[in-house]
C-alpha cells in the first residue's frame, strides 16, 4: 500500500509542477496531452506495483 501511495505522490507532485509551467505559458495543447500522459503512466505504474503483489 506504501508503493501505490509514493507513486501516487511522485506523479502528483511532477504533475502539479509540469502543469503549472505550462499553465503560465498558456500551452493548453501540450497541457492535454501531457495530462492524459500522465494518468496512462500513473494507472500503469499502479498496475506493476499491484502485479508485483500478486
Amino acid at each position: 500500500m506504501l508503493k501505490i501511495f509514493m507513486e501516487i505522490l511522485m506523479f502528483v507532485s511532477l504533475f502539479a509542477w509540469e502543469a503549472l509551467q505550462l499553465i503560465r505559458k498558456k500551452e493548453l495543447k501540450e497541457l492535454v496531452v501531457f495530462s492524459i500522459l500522465s494518468i496512462i503512466g500513473l494507472a500503469l505504474s499502479i498496475l506493476v506495483v499491484i502485479r508485483s503483489f500478486i
